[in-house]
């Protein structure tokens, strides 16, 4: 086959919103599929098809006219073309190992790329020379945007969805250098921004609370991280939702505008590499407090940086609302001079003023489209717009209304593709039901139509100019395309309630074939005079692949291949293989079997060769070539078909075939993206093409132009690519066969082509059926109808005949049929069916009537109503389906049982069977009281081994310490008696433990001493051998002391020893805790016995009072849990049929044996007769019996009685009186005996709450101690896991010492390089210097012909200079031109380095042009000479020129080299940073394992910090030791004594010299009463008395007696006066009480007579005031006068009485020292 020729690639359409670029002023460029499209402003189109193996990435230079495009393939090559010769200007090779993701040109000779798997780096090249300048490694993550700035192709800018990095470029003569530095993104929301501003805190560890010493363990080493993940930790945690960047714009200033997929517009900053938000898209109106509705927002009101913002979107969403972007406004941007062009997916073009703070939109479009493609010119005058649906317009810049439509493809998946007959034009259609028609020879689109319903398919008829076109609803639509330039949908058929999948016309175009997926296949005339009517269908099995036909003498045979598997990756397991003979187009009805219009198998030839029959092409990749048989294979005989030749196929499975129109020509197509053309007569040979890539789907449809001189191609990716012959000179020959062979086809076809054109043009277009808006409801209507139409019938019995059904709206073709079909047979069997009514009719009132007559029959006359079923196979059928839904349900019940089954066991396995102590409780019982016991699992044997390890090794070390204890004991005490004679002293365990831990810890400010009462706070924690802990089963003498915890192991022994006493501790308690439910339960066992007699006393003498009865409870009982009672299951137990008849078995013999027992039973029968039924007599069954009464009593008046029958009353009397008192006596003892059986039970039920109260009490105290030694636990746990941290954490900073070491490394070898490098041209430049100065110095020898005046004239001209704009430097802008000023170029004032150069060097060459021209001669001066000094003067400007260069250079080298300085020294600050955190983390290290923690048991009072917070706070506080307490309170205690002793002496002392004031005081008090006494004396008088008693003491003293004598009997004298006188004021005391009871009632009398005269007093007083005025006051001042007089003589006569009291004083003082005086005369 490839000696016929090449295929060439003619034309390609289509387009898909990809980056649209100008290559040329007027030529835009994008990538269409596997190719390259340039379309012109004037809509010339050009394709390039690319040649490499896949297409990757695709890029356009802006100003060098050349595109890159990059394979897809292992080991991808980049290829640069030129425009428009598409000349290959360079290959670059060896850039990645698998795929590129994006590449981008600078505006200078600089490509970038970023390649993807494995590699994912940067790389910058050269692409003039294809070098690869340098590279590095850049993020994994899809980049959305990468471009060079475009005034410095040092910078550029890459980002990713979660990432914006800025890449600079450093260079040093040939070796450059990328450096990022990433830029943080902003949060997606406003509201954010005051949480973002919040510093995180930084994680600390503290030891405890009880210390204020802590760690800083950054957040990886709390992690565990290590590496990269380390670093990136801080980035996984952001959970800040920030903006996703999606496209870029460079400005001129270095700034970077990005959009945002949220229509976020951010600024970065290329100075500080800061990005600030712009502008937020509004919320959407329908969202409360939008800010497209309101003007102020509540998430800005915090935020005082963002109110510019906040009224910037305010106006826009007030003011207009079209202006507002919204989300998905900044797909795509690009900056122009006067602002910043964006568009999106809301279809409008918008022109932004970024010199504004609120993002005015200064100018907008609607293009209607979503915009996926912004790209300016050079010029910058006109603005390419591409869009994702296909089309390309053009807009002037500044000129709203100057939108131009470029192309619109509508871009699609083409569903299908074929070529018209007449081969000039081509007609596909997308999935969207969008018809289009190109021209064949240049592709040209020329007009389009819609099928208004998504496509699956299409075909083309060979016969006239008709489309057939398959849709996802079913239909087939003929579209009429006699007129291409309006084309028309003249038919639509509804074929299938599924989508078409298959649509193919025979080569004559009598018949097209449809299949689908439901194995339908329908044959069409496809005949405009026959009206495209369907003739017949078939049925296969499995879903159709595809479906071919070709014709052979006159007879069309279809071959069908399906597949009924279910994956149609496994290939066609089937081939249904019938002929359509001519005939049938005739009369159609002889081949089908009724009016359903089902083809006869024999008439069609139809065979289906199943399973074995057709080999599977997709699995073998290969082409077979098999020979199908003649007829139909017998039953049981059919052999398979095996491929006769195979042929190398495709790269992939799924390969299909298509059969060129003449026959000739085999081609194949696949998903690998090939196309395979092979020679009927040579299939091992073929041309192969590749028009789509297989990364987008491969190829999905081919067709051959009738001629077959070309092949037209449709992808997944949406292009339709047209391949021509370029044929060899061998292969003229065959092309001019094909060529004849259409043409004979095309004579043949003609006549019958233009009369079926003629029919299509007369036809209508086709009109939509109007949809009813309520065609649910209509039919529901109409069902209703029937049914009250049915049951009038039923109710009136008469005949219902069946309404003829009508077809529905959405009916199929095969429907339409169906109902036809049953119209013909309903006419045909009318008279039958009539009669079969009537007859039923009758049957149903026979029937009617034996139902009527069953229901008086007796019951066991009755028939069952199933009985009267007559219907017996619907009977069954329905028996069956709910058989088979009481099944299914049986089953769904099933699996949800054994769902739930499945998860109790596991809860049960979980929480019960695995535990070895099942948890349960025991209850008090009169309180609410309730103690659990401690559920335990059983232990691992892992963890016993572990445990009997480190047991092992404790003793071990125990018993060293010990002996080296001793050792050291031996070594420092004296020698002693019993040493001396060799006889060891007895040393006991705890005293070896005890002199261990006392020389371990004598010198610990920590350490232990004992009080006076022994106690001691232990090391050990609460389960040491003195402790609470060992109570309780948990002591131990191999933990060890808190103070030895120093290293990893001897911690984790200590959590091991911990958790075994825990469970020893466990174990002791459970142990207690079965003692008392085993008490509990024998107790409630006692209690039911004694319940037992106490219900039978209580029988006995009919007391009703509540019977105690204690029972388990649930939590006492857990596992009675788990066993289901019947009484718990509400619904009826389910029994399947051997279950009910095993039940009933029991019953009956339950049954039998209920009736022996009920038989003649000769024990019982014996017992009651000789016994009265009882073994045993009772007395209280002998007091309940009643002493029968005589007859006589019953019979008889008691006064007819006779004696003997008043004596047997009496007797009877008698009896009955005591046995009523038997009763009463035995009634007290039953009731004394219930009491005290209910005392008992109540005090054993007091006695176990008691025991029950001493369990829980000592459960608190055993829970007290485990949760102690649990957080002793965790406590050392938490410390292993800072130890980890702290290891973790030093991992890392050594990794990033050595990280650094190497960076370091690296940096020093690349300093010294540049140092080398940079001395290397230095001394070239300097070497370049000297000869531009040795230049100067040679002038006069090189000029040595001339005279000196001419010399001086040469040596001026030659060292004039043209003016011309100073080079600043590589990334330093030009000066502007001034012809620059009117381009809306925004980088026109600031042109790149590579236009700067030209620039210059344009403008150097010009500028000496000038100075070389002939006009500047000076006169004198020959020619030659001035020719020689215009050569040398060029040659000395070139070298100037080149040493500003040389020296720019050499500046830039300078500045990378100390820019590697500063690296270097950063890096080693860096390092040595990193040395000291290290070297503090491992004294932190140390200082946590020294610093230890000590858990201890305190009394109350040995704590003295404030505890009034529920977790007390010891940070600020110090434990020591309790000696130390001690010493301090005794030394308080001695020096209070002295101070009291001193206080007693002072007291003393004091006291004494009080004691001394008061006696003095007291002396003088007694000198003072001495002197008066002896004044006392001096002044007494010596009365005749006293004189008589000094002269006779005798004779006084008896006249004494005798006065007393006298004076007591005038006392008693007295007395009896007194008596007699007391009498008589008795007597006078009883008068006046009489006198005064008199006088009551006188006062009573006169007081109500006071009343009155008090009523007559007030009248009169107010009648006297009435008159007050009338009266005459004269008497009033002689009234005053008087009382006046009065009180001044009472005054007078108190004064005159203080006078004469005064004088009387003084006469008895003057009469007092009259009286004699006994003073003593001295002598």
């Amino acid at each position: 086959m490839d000696a016929i020729g090449q295929l060439e690639l003619t034309w390609a359409q289509g387009y898909n919103g990809s980056p649209a670029r100008y290559i040329d002023k007027d030529v835009i460029c994008y990538q269409c599929g596997s190719n390259v499209k340039f379309v012109a402003e004037d809509g010339a189109e050009t394709v390039f098809n690319f040649k490499g193996n896949g297409v990757g990435p695709f890029a356009v230079h802006p100003n060098a006219k050349c595109f890159a495009v990059a394979e897809q393939c292992l080991n991808p090559k980049i290829c640069i073309y030129v425009y428009p010769t598409f000349r290959e200007l360079v290959m670059l090779q060896d850039g990645t190992q698998l795929e590129y993701h994006k590449m981008s040109f600078s505006q200078s000779e600089y490509l970038a790329t970023v390649s993807g798997v494995p590699d994912f780096e940067l790389i910058l090249w050269n692409y003039t020379n294809g070098t690869k300048l340098t590279s590095t490694k850049v993020s994994t993550e899809p980049i959305t945007s990468m471009n060079f700035n475009p005034g410095s192709w040092r910078q550029i800018c890459i980002t990713t969805e979660r990432t914006i990095t800025l890449w600079q470029t450093e260079q040093s003569n040939d070796k450059y250098l990328l450096q990022p530095q990433k830029v943080k993104l902003p949060p997606s929301e406003p509201s954010i921004y005051g949480d973002e501003d919040k510093d995180r805190d930084q994680p600390t560890r503290a030891s405890t609370r009880m210390t204020s010493y802590t760690i800083d363990v950054p957040r990886p080493a709390i992690a565990g991280l290590v590496g990269e993940k380390a670093e990136q930790l801080e980035e996984i945690q952001d959970l800040t939702p920030r903006v996703i960047p999606l496209c870029q714009a460079w400005t001129p200033g270095g700034d970077l505008f990005i959009g945002c997929r949220g229509g976020q517009l951010i600024r970065v900053d290329g100075e500080v590499i800061k990005a600030r938000v712009l502008y937020y898209p509004p919320l959407r109106a329908e969202t409360p407090m939008s800010r497209a509705t309101s003007a102020t927002n509540s998430r800005f009101q915090s935020q005082t940086d963002l109110i510019n913002m906040s009224r910037k979107q305010t106006k826009l969403g007030a003011d207009d609302t079209s202006n507002s972007m919204i989300e998905g406004s900044f797909d795509c941007i690009v900056l122009h001079k006067r602002g910043l062009y964006v568009g999106g997916q809301d279809g409008m073009l918008r022109l932004i003023d970024t010199k504004s703070e609120d993002c005015r939109v200064i100018e907008q479009c609607n293009i209607n489209q979503p915009i996926t493609s912004l790209s300016f010119p050079p010029s910058y005058r006109r603005l390419a717009i591409g869009s994702c649906e296909g089309s390309l317009h053009l807009y002037e810049a500044g000129i709203p209304n100057s939108l131009k439509l470029l192309k619109d493809l509508h871009w699609g998946t083409v569903m299908g593709i074929g070529c018209l007959t007449g081969n000039e034009h081509v007609v596909s259609v997308k999935e969207d039901g969008e018809l289009q028609v190109w021209t064949m020879d240049k592709g040209k689109f020329v007009s389009s139509v819609s099928v208004g319903v998504p496509a699956t398919c299409m075909a083309c008829s060979p016969l006239t100019h008709v489309a057939a076109v398959g849709t996802v609803s079913g239909h087939v639509m003929i579209v009429d395309l006699t007129n291409v330039q309006k084309p028309r949908i003249i038919k639509s058929t509804r074929m299938y309630h599924v989508p078409v999948s298959n649509l193919t016309y025979d080569v004559d175009g009598n018949f097209l074939i449809t299949g689908a997926e439901n194995g339908q296949v329908f044959v069409i005339d496809g005949r405009a005079s026959k009206d495209f009517s369907p003739i017949g269908y078939t049925v296969v099995e499995g879903e159709i692949l595809t479906i071919t036909t070709f014709t052979v003498n006159g007879v069309v045979k279809v071959s069908i291949t399906t597949n009924s598997s279910g994956n149609r990756r496994n290939g066609a397991d089937a081939l249904l293989y019938f002929e359509l003979p001519e005939d049938i187009l005739k009369d159609p009805r002889k081949s089908v079997t009724s009016l359903k219009c089902d083809f006869k198998d024999a008439s069609i030839k139809k065979m289906v060769l199943k399973k074995h029959a057709v080999c599977c092409v997709p699995k073998t990749k290969k082409l077979h070539q098999i020979s199908l048989p003649d007829e139909v294979p017998k039953k049981g005989h059919a052999e398979p078909l095996l491929p006769e030749t195979e042929f190398p196929g495709h790269q992939l499975p799924g390969a299909k075939l298509l059969l060129s129109p003449h026959g000739k020509w085999l081609a194949s197509y696949g998903i690998d993206g090939y196309v395979q053309v092979r020679a009927i007569g040579s299939l091992d040979r073929f041309i192969s093409i590749r028009p789509h890539d297989y990364h987008s789907g491969g190829v999905r449809n081919i067709a051959f132009s009738d001629d077959s001189q070309s092949v037209f191609t449709t992808g997944q990716d949406g292009v339709i690519c047209c391949y021509s012959w370029n044929y060899s000179s061998s292969g003229i020959g065959k092309a001019k066969s094909a060529m004849e062979s259409a043409r004979a086809r095309k004579t043949k076809l003609m006549q019958g082509q233009k009369d079926e054109d003629e029919v299509v043009r007369k036809m209508s277009d086709w009109v939509p059926p109007l949809r009813s808006s309520r065609p649910a409801s209509a039919e529901m209507d109409q069902s209703e109808k029937e049914r009250a139409a049915l049951e009038q019938a039923l109710a009136s019995d008469e005949i219902y005949r069946t309404p003829t059904p009508t077809a529905a709206t959405n009916a199929t073709w095969q429907d339409m049929q169906k109902l036809e079909w049953v119209k013909a047979e309903d006419a045909q069997y009318h008279d039958v069916k009539k009669d079969l009514r009537i007859q039923i009719r009758d049957m149903r009132r026979t029937i009617q009537e034996m139902l009527k007559q069953n229901e008086t029959l007796p019951a066991i006359e009755k028939l069952g109503r199933h009985e009267f079923d007559l219907d017996i196979e619907e009977q069954n059928r329905l028996q069956t389906e709910a058989d088979s839904e009481v099944q299914r349900v049986r089953e769904e019940i099933e699996f949800d049982n054994l769902a739930k089954i499945y998860l109790r066991e596991m809860i049960k396995k979980e929480c019960w069977d695995d535990m070895k102590v099942k948890g349960r409780a025991v209850q008090a019982f009169y309180s609410n009281l309730e103690v659990s016991n401690f559920p335990m699992r059983e232990r691992s044997k892992e963890f016993d081994k572990l445990l009997n390890t480190v047991t092992i090794r404790r003793k071990i070390e125990l018993a060293e310490l010990a002996a080296r204890k001793s050792e050291i004991e031996v070594a420092n005490r004296p020698t002693t008696t019993a040493e001396k004679k060799n006889v060891p002293a007895p040393v006991t365990k705890a005293t070896t433990k005890d002199s261990s831990d006392e020389n371990i810890h004598q010198d610990d400010d920590l350490g232990e001493g004992e009080d006076e009462d022994g106690e001691k706070p232990s090391t050990t924690g609460s389960l040491a051998t003195d402790t609470i802990g060992a109570q309780y089963g948990g002591g131990s003498d191999l933990f060890y002391s808190q103070f030895d915890l120093h290293t990893r192991e001897q911690k984790i022994n200590q959590i091991i020893l911990l958790e075994d006493a825990i469970h020893r501790i466990k174990v002791a308690f459970n142990k207690e805790f079965d003692d008392i439910h085993s008490k509990k339960v024998s107790e409630i066992g006692k209690i039911k016995e004694k319940n037992k007699r106490i219900k039978k006393i209580m029988d006995d003498i009919d007391l009703d009072e509540e019977i105690i009865l204690p029972l388990l409870s649930i939590y006492e009982e857990p596992e009675q849990l788990l066993i289901v009672k019947d009484e718990e299951v509400k619904v009826e137990k389910y029994l399947t049929p051997e279950q009910k008849k095993k039940k009933e078995e029991e019953d009956k013999l339950e049954e039998e044996r209920r009736l022996k027992e009920k038989g003649d039973n000769a024990r019982e029968r014996g017992l009651g007769m000789m016994m009265g039924g009882v073994l045993e007599i009772k007395k209280e069954d002998e007091l309940k019996k009643d002493i029968p009464k005589p007859l006589f009593m019953q019979t008889k008046e008691q006064k007819d009685w006779t004696e003997d029958e008043k004596r047997l009353a009496a007797e009877f009397e008698q009896k009955v009186k005591d046995l009523n008192e038997e009763r009463e006596k035995y009634r007290k003892q039953l009731e004394t005996e219930l009491r005290k059986l209910q005392s008992i039970i109540q005090d054993s039920m007091s006695g176990f709450d008691d025991m029950l109260n001493q369990v829980f009490m000592k459960k608190i105290k055993v829970m007290m101690v485990v949760y102690q030694e649990e957080l002793k636990i965790l406590r050392l746990r938490a410390s292993l896991l800072v130890e980890e941290e702290l290891e973790t954490q030093e991992q890392e900073l050594n990794r990033l010492v050595e990280h650094k070491k190497t960076l370091k490394a690296l940096t020093a070898q690349a300093m010294i390089e540049s140092k080398k490098h940079l001395d290397t041209y230095k001394n070239d430049y300097e070497n370049l210097q000297y000869e531009d100065k040795a230049m100067d110095k040679t002038f006069k020898r090189e000029f040595n012909d001339v005279t000196a005046l001419q010399q001086d004239q040469l040596y001026r001209l030659f060292r004039r200079r043209p003016k011309i704009p100073r080079l600043k430097g590589f990334d330093t802008p030009a000066a502007p031109s001034t012809g620059d000023h009117g381009l809306p170029n925004p980088f026109a004032d600031r042109p790149s380095t590579a236009r700067q150069h030209a620039q210059a060097k344009n403008n150097v060459e010009s500028a000496i042009n000038d100075l070389d021209r002939d006009v500047n001669n000076p006169e004198g001066v020959e020619l030659s000479v001035w020719e020689r000094l215009c050569k040398f003067r060029r040659i000395k400007i070139e070298n100037e020129f080149l040493i500003k260069q040389k020296a720019l250079v050499f500046a830039e080298m300078e500045a990378f080299y100390r820019k590697r300085q500063d690296e270097d020294e950063q890096l080693k600050n860096e390092i040595e940073d990193l040395q000291m955190k290290i070297s503090k983390l491992k004294n932190d290290e140390a200082r946590v394992n020294l610093n230890l923690e000590v858990q201890l048991l305190l009394k109350q009072g040995q704590v003295e910090t404030d505890t009034s917070t529920f977790i007390a706070d010891y940070k600020n506080s110090a434990l020591i030791h309790r000696s130390v307490v001690e010493e301090l309170n005794t030394n308080i205690k001695k020096l209070g004594e002295d101070k009291i002793a001193s206080m007693v002496e002072s007291k003393d002392f004091r006291k004494g010299i009080i004691q001394l004031e008061w006696e003095h005081k007291k002396m003088l008090m007694e000198m003072e009463d001495f002197q008066n006494k002896m004044k006392d004396i001096q002044f007494m008088k010596v009365t005749r008395e006293i004189q008589l008693f000094l002269n006779n003491v005798q004779e006084y003293e008896a006249k004494k007696a005798d006065e007393i004598n006298k004076l007591e009997q005038t006392i008693l004298t007295q007395l009896k006066h007194h008596e007699k006188k007391l009498a008589h004021q008795k007597k006078i005391l009883r008068e006046h009480n009489r006198t005064i009871k008199a006088k009551d009632a006188d006062n009573s009398n006169i007081d109500s007579d006071l009343m009155e005269r008090n009523v007559t007093v007030n009248e009169r007083k107010l009648i006297d005031e009435v008159n007050a005025d009338r009266r005459s006051d004269a008497g009033k001042d002689k009234r005053y006068m008087e009382i006046v007089q009065r009180r001044k003589l009472v005054d007078l006569a108190k004064a005159q009485a203080q006078e004469v009291a005064v004088l009387r004083a003084e006469v008895e003082r003057l009469r007092m020292r009259t009286f004699p005086a006994l003073v003593q005369v001295e002598h």
